[in-house]
């Protein structure tokens, strides 16, 4: 990153591995989470003790925003940090969270920080997969500025497909995002929700039936069929407890598919809050 004009920043929720952010310089700033005892940043704890605390309580973590000032001193440091460097900031999706909103005040109190804003319009895997596209197009073009990557990075957008199936509704309906109507029925049934991310949004599709094992082969089917994606890269995400199994047949069904290179994450604390124990998901980019 040294010889680079650009620093590429996002918020905790892109869902990169520590070895992903530190191979490719990606700076992040920390969603929050609030329990009746303590406020802690996305990563601070285990994702183990948001199931213990929904085991003891029936009860979810409620999440924060990154706060524009938040955003002033974590810019502001970056720009210390980096001297000379601009910054391209990838946000989560603003149709999800006022998070892009408070960067852009932020942004107004910088003094030292150039900041550039992009607006993902993804989440968690889908908001990582657009992350290191930018940051790969920055290794390519290492004397680009932060308005010229921009330029290259924003029309991959519209191109991002991203989709994640829960495994129950019990972190959704604990987060009031679904009834209970709706969460006991899906129960009885052993339903589970595609969520599709359409224009940043959370779009509830296609139902599935049965063990994420039993669901896995056509969730995949159904994310590749009738898309023209690029074939070099694809993503797999889950949270802790997932199926394994179930895991890896999204991978072998993807490189099924033609993709070249499937890169497995792991969600951390603020999207197993909203996405619950044992979620997967995929994203990939079309053509």
């Amino acid at each position: 990153m040294e010889n680079r004009k650009v620093c590429i920043t996002t918020e905790s929720s892109c869902d990169l591995s520590q070895e992903q952010l530190g191979q490719h310089g990606i700076l992040t700033v920390p969603f929050g989470m609030n329990f009746p005892d303590k406020t802690v940043n996305d990563g601070e704890i285990p994702v183990q003790e948001i199931y213990d605390f929904y085991s003891r309580t029936k009860k979810i973590p409620t999440t924060n925003a990154v706060g524009p000032y938040q955003y002033t001193e974590f810019f502001e440091r970056v720009a210390r940090e980096h001297p000379g460097c601009e910054i391209l900031h990838i946000g989560y999706s603003s149709a999800c969270s006022c998070s892009f909103q408070n960067a852009v005040l932020g942004v107004k109190d910088c003094v030292e920080a150039k900041v550039r804003l992009v607006d993902s319009l993804n989440v968690s895997g889908g908001l990582g997969n657009l992350v290191l596209k930018a940051s790969e197009l920055a290794e390519e073009n290492p004397q680009d500025t932060a308005e010229e990557l921009a330029g290259k990075i924003e029309p991959y957008i519209k191109k991002i497909r991203t989709s994640f199936v829960p495994n129950s509704l019990e972190f959704l309906l604990a987060g009031g995002r679904v009834s209970n109507a709706a969460a006991i029925g899906a129960a009885v049934l052993r339903l589970k929700p595609r969520i599709d991310i359409i224009d940043g949004e959370l779009i509830a599709k296609k139902k599935y039936r049965g063990k994420m094992r039993h669901v896995a082969p056509v969730f995949v089917r159904d994310f590749v069929e009738g898309a023209e994606f690029d074939k070099e890269k694809a993503y797999v995400f889950y949270s802790e407890g997932a199926d394994m199994e179930a895991v890896e047949i999204l991978v072998n069904g993807l490189k099924e598919a033609g993709f070249r290179e499937v890169t497995v994450g792991v969600l951390g604390c603020v999207m197993t809050i909203h996405g619950g124990k044992g979620a997967v998901g995929l994203s990939a980019t079309e053509r």
